[in-house]
């Protein structure tokens, strides 16, 4: 009887990590983003994704025998934050033929004139395959729910509005057997 319960015990703590990896992410009913497939000298239509604004990085790690790091292997699109969220939605596009499963990104809110009103790095876990696009959900930086992002729906009371610009920092590429 005592082997039992510590083979039990065992199973359901071997089993608890694979509780924690569901991502929970699902898109708005009413969510409907087309991704542009060519740029355009002329602003993007009312319902086409537009391309969140990216901040340079500088490369100066490198490991030999490894993929080397490219700070475009990824795209962010279409940032979403209405007044009334607490979480920030957003797509990520993967541009390497590789599999990449998690995503560290360097956020920068800042105002209609500039100047900066946060930043943060934020790990997104996600499984992106190589060419795809995926939604993504994070906590928002705005808890107090006073800020809205210029292109979210405009709310009923007044806010402030922001916007965001990244960095790619980091992601892990996934090794398949």
């Amino acid at each position: 009887m005592k082997k039992n319960a510590i083979l039990l015990i065992l199973v359901a703590w071997a089993a608890l990590p694979l509780w924690s990896q569901s991502s929970g992410i699902m898109p708005r009913k009413s969510a409907s983003v087309r991704i542009p497939t060519q740029r355009v000298a002329e602003p993007p239509a009312e319902d086409e994704a537009r391309p969140v604004a990216r901040e340079s990085v500088e490369v100066t790690d490198t490991v030999p025998h490894s993929l080397p790091f490219s700070s475009t292997a990824v795209d962010m699109l279409a940032f979403d934050k209405r007044k009334s969220d607490t979480r920030e939605s957003f797509l990520l596009r993967n541009n390497t033929p590789y599999r990449l499963s998690r995503v560290v990104l360097k956020l920068i809110y800042r105002d209609p004139d500039g100047q900066m009103i946060d930043y943060r790095t934020c790990p997104v876990e996600c499984d992106l395959l190589p060419g795809s696009t995926r939604k993504c959900e994070i906590e928002s930086f705005d808890r107090s729910r006073n800020y809205y992002h210029v292109d979210s729906p405009p709310a009923r009371t007044s806010g402030r509005p922001f916007t965001v610009s990244y960095q790619l920092l980091r992601y892990d590429v996934v090794v398949e057997p």
